[in-house]
């Protein structure tokens, strides 16, 4: 799964709703819950050894969701996101890295006035704590009598942050069923993950 298959699946959604008649009961509720899997860009950057080291990589990434939207126009939604733990090979500064990323997070969403009573455009807006694991190997200071290729250090950084988290998407609705694709983006101390993603939800 990549970005452009997430446009397509945002495209097929928007032509899918204007062939649907509107309900009546649409979100009697306001309550629902999905899941979507897509593609996330985890990066990190900090010291290895004394040594900058940067890491961009994609890995495959899902997440879970929750929300209340009582009126039209707002809601509020909880998030879980896993963006995965890609590797990464040698770098001028390392041998070998590896960096995960998870998130909590909790929005604000607006929509927008959309003249098209099947299809949701909306953005979000709130905080999350993010959970940053990075693993570097390096070359280590060579050992006498050794090969200097058997030794390698490990810089190993586990961290939280408190901080923003924004995205934006497009949704069509079936009845009860919701089908979504969405951009999210989470700050970090150590790196900024993002993820894009195509999902599924269901109205209660």
């Amino acid at each position: 799964m990549n970005g452009t298959m997430a446009l397509w699946g945002a495209a097929l959604a928007v032509g899918a709703a204007m062939c649907y008649p509107a309900r009546a009961d649409e979100y009697a509720s306001g309550l629902y819950a999905g899941a979507s899997l897509g593609v996330a860009d985890v990066r990190s950057n900090g010291y290895a050894n004394v040594d900058y080291y940067g890491f961009d990589e994609r890995h495959t990434a899902w997440k879970v969701f929750g929300g209340i939207r009582p009126i039209a126009p707002l809601g509020a939604e909880l998030d879980y996101l896993d963006f995965g733990n890609p590797s990464s090979g040698a770098d001028y500064s390392y041998d070998s890295a590896t960096s995960g990323a998870k998130a909590g997070a909790l929005y604000a969403v607006g929509y927008l006035p959309v003249p098209l009573p099947l299809l949701d455009v909306f953005g979000k807006f709130g905080v999350a704590r993010l959970y940053q694991s990075n693993s570097v190997y390096y070359p280590a200071s060579c050992v006498p009598g050794h090969e200097c290729a058997q030794y390698f250090g490990l810089f190993r950084q586990d961290a939280w942050t408190t901080s923003v988290a924004y995205g934006a998407g497009v949704q069509a609705k079936f009845a009860n069923l919701g089908v979504r694709a969405e951009y999210e983006r989470i700050g970090g101390s150590s790196g900024e993950p993002d993820m894009i993603s195509v999902g599924a939800s269901w109205s209660f």
